[in-house]
């Protein structure tokens, strides 16, 4: 079994509805912003942070100066 390189995750269903054009301003009414545990359990998420490009955290940073490859940070 192999394991993917990178890992999508899933979006909130605010964002997800606000993938269509007249709901875009849903985006600031994602509460999913960060994982929350479940209790007593290590590694096991009762609610995964939402994984739409718009928050911050989901962003790239650029890349330290004197480097290449730096990818463009989000644009708001």
């Amino acid at each position: 079994m192999t394991v993917p390189a990178t890992e999508t995750l899933p979006l909130s269903a605010e964002c997800a509805l606000a993938a269509q054009p007249d709901y875009t301003d849903l985006h600031r009414e994602c509460r999913q912003t960060e994982n929350i545990p479940l209790p007593h359990a290590h590694g096991i998420w009762l609610v995964r942070r939402c994984g739409c490009p718009h928050h911050t955290y989901n962003c790239k940073r650029p890349a330290p100066a004197g480097t290449t490859g730096a990818a463009p940070p989000c644009s708001r």
